[in-house]
């Protein structure tokens, strides 16, 4: 990008501008190595066994405690039931949390979520470029002269531009049907997975 701002093919589009959209590319690509940071190392293993048997222990101990704490029997069962019952809902909930980039319903659609980015891809390179239509030395009679100019030539090849725009609307289409059918193949595989286990 830095290559082709050097060489004139963005237009007139000034530093500031050019230094923003790296900031974001350069944010873009942070969050990315976040989310592969989260996705590829693992909760360290002591950790969890320690969980694990601090959960298991607290289910014998906390009766213990609330029967000598509480002077009824229901009172005690109660408040036991409760106190383990968070705590082991807490364990599985970060559980479930420590990888949350897998295509399952209780997850992130991740999917889903590349499927909306590619389709704003799409439709932004699918625009003219800024230059090719704005010039800001231009006057207004100037201005109006060429967009009547424009509006002409838009009537006269009205056939053909719109065969250019149908052209694009349909690989738009094919490509939201094809990740459409991908998300259905990924779904399914899923499915047969929690199935088979």
């Amino acid at each position: 990008m830095t290559r082709e701002h050097l060489s004139g093919s963005t237009g007139e589009v000034g530093p500031p501008i050019i230094s923003r959209v790296m900031q974001f590319l350069s944010d873009g690509m942070l969050g990315y190595n976040h989310a592969r940071k989260i996705m590829y190392i693992p909760f360290p293993f002591p950790h969890a066994q320690i969980s694990v048997f601090y959960v298991i222990f607290t289910i014998f101990v906390v009766p213990i405690l609330m029967d000598e704490i509480t002077s009824t029997i229901w009172l005690g069962a109660l408040l036991s039931f409760l106190t383990t019952t968070c705590l082991a809902g807490l364990h599985e909930v970060a559980r479930e949390l420590e990888n949350p980039f897998r295509n399952v319903p209780n997850d992130l659609p991740v999917c889903t979520f590349q499927a909306f980015f590619n389709e704003a891809l799409i439709t932004m390179f699918a625009g003219y470029h800024p230059d090719s239509f704005w010039d800001a030395n231009m006057t207004k009679n100037d201005a109006c002269k060429v967009k009547n100019d424009r509006f002409s030539k838009t009537l006269n090849n009205t056939k053909e531009s719109s065969r250019g725009i149908e052209v694009d609307i349909k690989e738009l289409k094919n490509l939201v049907e094809a990740q459409g059918r991908e998300i259905e193949r990924l779904r399914q595989v899923v499915e047969e997975k929690s199935k088979g286990s």
